[in-house]
């Protein structure tokens, strides 16, 4: 399967009532959505809910309506609820189920992304199972609190050359706090492709402002 070149991630903020800005996103040229739903943000919000009848609610939701759309969706965090809700694919952190026991909960179709910072931090993973690996930050983000370095440009040049050196063909996307003027310099060093969410959040998912970004990503790879 050929990845899309472009993911948006569900910002914290995001209104899971309704789902317009799904179709922005879509008419737009997204083709690959994350729900993303954070424990801590949604406890702030909903003290009195339960998180994960929430979250399976809205992929079941989102996934319909991507379905519909030819939108792929991911569920970020928990294998289950995708496996459950019928979505594409998942997407695991450091502190998550190895990805060969992600693999075993969801079965063989789903695409498993993982999250790394470093090379290091892809050792001792089950990488047959990964399909793409999201990179990251690359610089400050309000989005996602974290304590990893920021990257840059040359972090991304020298991780995508440390892929390159191990014969790991694993497709990088980078992530955190990229403008859309940061779009082709990142490509540049060799990453796949980006993940977005505060960029496209706060312009209200406009579909000029979208196929703005999508035509940075085609200056670069023809496509997004």
């Amino acid at each position: 399967m050929e990845l899309p070149r472009i993911q948006y991630i569900t910002h914290p903020e995001e209104d899971f009532e309704d789902y317009a800005w799904l179709h922005r996103l879509s008419e737009g040229g997204v083709k690959w959505v994350q729900l993303r739903i954070k424990e801590e943000d949604f406890y702030a919000k909903h003290p009195e809910a339960h998180f994960q009848a929430y979250l399976h609610e809205k992929a079941e939701q989102m996934q319909l309506i991507c379905e519909a759309l030819g939108v792929l969706l991911t569920i970020n965090d928990h294998p289950q609820v995708a496996a459950f809700s019928n979505a594409g694919g998942v997407h695991v952190g450091q502190e998550d189920a190895d990805p060969a026991e992600v693999r075993a909960l969801t079965g063989p179709e789903l695409v498993i992304g993982l999250t790394a910072n470093s090379i290091q931090e892809l050792a001792g993973k089950t990488l047959a199972e990964v399909q793409y690996i999201g990179v990251g930050p690359y610089q400050a983000t309000t989005t996602k609190k974290t304590s990893k370095p920021m990257l840059g440009l040359t972090g991304y040049q020298s991780l995508v050359a440390q892929l390159q050196a191990q014969a790991l063909a694993l497709p990088v996307f980078a992530i955190g706090g990229i403008t859309k003027e940061d779009i082709q310099p990142v490509l540049q060093q060799g990453v796949y492709g980006i993940a977005l969410s505060g960029l496209i959040f706060r312009q209200g998912h406009a579909v000029g402002a979208i196929r703005e970004i999508i035509h940075e990503i085609e200056q670069v790879y023809g496509q997004a």
